[in-house]
């Protein structure tokens, strides 16, 4: 089973985002994806976007990278100011980031039986990349860390008697983070959702598929699979039907010091008839790897993760030189 519980800030990733995808420079890493998320406005600005999880076994990790705005951004003067907040299956609050007009700093806040607010040291910079990571543990109590490039920044325990669950919903409430009614900029990316992993210091590279390599029995083309679109796909009509390709995209930072997994994403759909599951598979060396298949519905598309920590062939760390050129998908 992987950790992995969201990957991505495409369209299809996320609910909210329509036009806000930039090539900008400013907007993302380039050794890891082509674009990210980009918002303008005045102070006043709410621009909300949220991603589901699977509710996670573990401690819910949340990382991506936040670029404040450009100016302004260290003083918040909007009592309704907000940066994040985090929903059990009951749609109750369980923890949010929030910045205050009072310290101008951005406080975790545990939403248990009482509201708990910590201290924080956090003032957003003017403009300069940050990597936000944060824990959300939820038990006997629920716990809320705020860590910004590493170095918890704000920290929140609440006692949770009551009950509420794990969470399932992170919304980007993304309001008023600046103090000026002039347009600022600024930009969200690469967003990470792990069960019971911590998202410190890991990176995720996103690649797509370019051409297709030694398996097409599938209907449809490749470019429904790299065009971003959901409503574009490929069908199997029989289980074992194979589509492989090769990859195009981002190859990651220069000298990572450990790669800890390869990941395949789908967006899969049962029909009314033929196969049921669906699952990835690496070609290396001319032999397929398949992971275990996954049941789709049928009544709406799901994503369906696929994870390695090793290399199949032989167990060994993955490293830049061993990652196959080739990845499918096959169903079930």
């Amino acid at each position: 089973m992987t950790h992995i519980l969201h990957l991505g800030h495409q369209p299809t990733d996320i609910a909210g985002i329509t036009t806000a995808l930039s090539t900008n420079p400013a907007a993302f890493d380039p050794a890891l994806d082509v674009n990210g998320l980009a918002f303008s406005g005045p102070r006043t600005l709410g621009a909300p976007f949220a991603l589901g999880i699977p509710a996670p076994a573990g401690d819910l990790w949340l990382g991506f990278r936040y670029v404040p705005p450009a100016s302004d951004s260290e003083t918040i003067n909007q009592a309704s100011a907000n940066f994040l907040e985090i929903f059990d299956a009951a749609q109750a609050l369980l923890a949010r980031i929030r910045p205050l007009t009072t310290t101008n700093r951005y406080h975790a806040e545990a939403h248990g039986d009482t509201l708990v607010q910590g201290a924080s040291s956090y003032i957003a910079p003017n403009g300069l990349p940050q990597w936000i990571d944060i824990r959300l543990a939820v038990g006997a109590d629920i716990t809320i860390d705020f860590h910004v490039d590493g170095v918890l920044q704000s920290t929140a325990s609440a006692a949770n008697a009551g009950g509420k669950g794990k969470p399932v919903q992170v919304v980007f409430a993304n309001v008023a983070l600046h103090g000026t009614n002039n347009t600022r900029s600024w930009y969200y990316a690469h967003i990470a959702a792990l069960d019971g992993v911590s998202t410190i210091g890991r990176r995720f590279v996103r690649r797509i598929p370019d051409a297709i390599a030694t398996f097409d029995q599938m209907a449809g083309s490749i470019d429904a699979l790299r065009d971003g679109d959901i409503a574009t796909r490929v069908a199997s009509a029989a289980p074992g039907q194979r589509m492989s390709f090769t990859l195009t995209g981002p190859t990651g930072p220069a000298a990572p010091s450990a790669i800890a997994g390869l990941h395949i994403r789908q967006i899969a759909q049962a029909g009314t008839d033929g196969p049921e599951a669906i699952a990835g598979f690496l070609r290396i060396g001319g032999v397929n790897h398949d992971a275990a298949p996954v049941t789709v519905p049928d009544l709406a598309p799901a994503p369906v993760w696929s994870s390695w920590a090793l290399n199949p062939t032989d167990d060994s760390p993955w490293t830049d030189l061993t990652l196959p050129t080739e990845i499918g998908i096959v169903s079930a």
